[in-house]
């Protein structure tokens, strides 16, 4: 029969260990949840993708996919409040229906998208502050058309 004895228990790295936890606690402090709706010139962003990071640099970014001009960043992704940084990438349907090209067969169908931003620019960067808590951010982003190449 096997007998726990008190001084193997009490480790030096457990004993770290439970301190740490005891001083930080469970949480990690407040978090904003932030959700909304993104358009470009009014219409909806099909799909895509929004990324935020801390303004000042310092702490974790994350992130949230796009659908249907909708997004949320939930609870349990844990982002502190404060000011932000956010760009925003994705793709609209136009509802044209274009031929597919190479490699599928000719007469392929599909739906005609426009890339937000265009290819060969950068995403602007929009400021926002969040509280903690639920919170609402919507942009709705100019339409911008790709440089034209010479």
């Amino acid at each position: 029969m096997q007998t726990w004895h008190r001084q193997s228990f009490l480790t030096l790295p457990t004993i770290i260990t439970w301190g740490l936890f005891v001083l930080t606690g469970c949480g990690g402090g407040p978090v904003a949840i932030v959700s909304g709706t993104i358009t470009v010139a009014g219409k909806p962003l099909t799909e895509g993708s929004i990324h935020i990071e801390p303004a000042q640099g310092e702490g974790q970014a994350t992130g949230a996919k796009i659908v249907d001009g909708h997004y949320t960043i939930a609870e349990d992704v844990g982002m502190p409040p404060g000011e932000k940084h956010v760009t925003i990438r994705g793709s609209i349907k136009t509802g044209k229906q274009v031929e597919a090209g190479p490699p599928t067969p000719k007469g392929t169908m599909i739906d005609e998208i426009i890339i937000y931003p265009p290819i060969g620019m950068q995403p602007d960067v929009h400021t926002i502050t969040v509280e903690a808590g639920e919170n609402t951010q919507s942009f709705d982003l100019p339409a911008i058309t790709a440089p034209k190449r010479r």
